[in-house]
């Protein structure tokens, strides 16, 4: 799968002329009355809800086999879950003639995109949004570096919302923590190829194609970052590399990983050299050996300061960049991996 998939579909299909005969004949019923309670009990599965918006977003009509293969489920059961969603009345449902003949494929198509038989080229408003300030970033590498680390935060707190959060476990363990707490943010998410130091992680793509098509560079930076915070939290540090949406997560053996995840922040702004040391010995006594320490400073010799305490501690300096913290104040970011002993 390529970023750029759809929406060179999309050219290649505004060459072609006009079919004689429609290939999908969808009939949608007028609206019916199902209740907002029916509506929240078929979204209240997250696979199922997964469903639903991969068809909104997508505007394509999706068979039962279709959508078994996209969510690696038996075609029964993604065959029940559409039908939970035509009788909540979210989807409608057409019939699709196989290319070689046959009896046509029943298909399902979100209703709001089921206009005159043809699913509406125009993107919901939030997708608008996003491609909106996908662009305005676009090209600027020196945002990606961030919205991986932002990425990131965003993957361990999932984990650590369901519960999943742990120093150590085994890789396979780890994966599988890892990937259904993603799966509340991203139910597409599945894991392919599982072995025991690494993994390929799909399904992160589908939520992100919309930022993927406009830079695959900022797609791919984001799936990065989701995935390592959540193998971190999970306690499998790793290093991860993507693309096309497509990500593949090694364990890291020596626990450092590429960016590797803090396991917690110490901001000693507004303090001297001396106090900062003081605050960070305090701060390391509570983690264990590996851990990793984030501080935030506003000195600028405090880098040469805490790398004296550290390297006589037998701490280690592993990272010292300028950042902006999430409420945009600037600050001297020193990441430190505390002693093993």
């Amino acid at each position: 799968l390529s970023w750029g998939a759809a929406r060179q579909d999309r050219e290649r299909c505004a060459t072609r002329p006009p079919p004689e005969e429609p290939v999908l004949t969808v009939t949608a019923p007028p609206p019916d009355t199902e209740t907002d309670d029916a509506v929240e009990r078929a979204l209240s599965v997250p696979t199922r809800a997964g469903i639903y918006k991969r068809l909104r977003t997508s505007g394509e009509p999706m068979s039962a086999r279709d959508t078994a293969e996209t969510f690696g489920l038996h075609p029964n059961v993604a065959r029940n879950h559409l039908d939970v969603l035509a009788e909540a009345g979210l989807v409608v449902t057409g019939r699709r003639k196989q290319p070689s003949g046959g009896r046509p494929a029943k298909v399902y198509v979100a209703r709001e995109q089921a206009v005159d038989g043809r699913p509406s080229e125009v993107p919901a408003g939030s997708q608008l949004a996003v491609a909106t300030v996908v662009q305005l970033i676009a090209g600027l590498a020196e945002h990606e570096g961030k919205l991986e680390l932002l990425a990131e935060e965003q993957g361990r707190r999932l984990v650590a919302t369901a519960g999943g959060r742990a120093d150590r476990r085994p890789f396979e363990a780890a994966v599988t923590v890892a990937v259904e707490a993603l799966r509340r943010a991203f139910p597409e998410a599945r894991i392919e190829d599982l072995h025991d130091d690494h993994v390929h992680v799909a399904g992160l793509e589908v939520a992100l194609r919309i930022v993927g098509e406009v830079d695959a560079r900022v797609g791919d930076a984001l799936a990065r970052g989701f995935l390592r915070g959540a193998m971190s939290a999970a306690g499998a540090p790793t290093t991860v590399s993507s693309r096309a949406g497509r990500v593949r997560a090694e364990l890291d053996t020596g626990g450092l990983g590429d960016h590797p995840s803090a396991d917690t922040t110490l901001d000693v702004r507004g303090h001297t050299y001396q106090a900062g040391v003081v605050a960070a010995v305090r701060a390391l006594e509570p983690l264990a050996p590996g851990a990793h320490l984030e501080i935030l400073t506003d000195l600028e010799g405090a880098p040469a300061a805490f790398a004296r305490w550290a390297d006589r501690a037998g701490h280690r300096i592993l990272d010292v960049n300028r950042v902006r913290d999430l409420g945009g104040e600037r600050a001297v970011r020193l990441l430190l991996r505390k002693a093993a002993a």
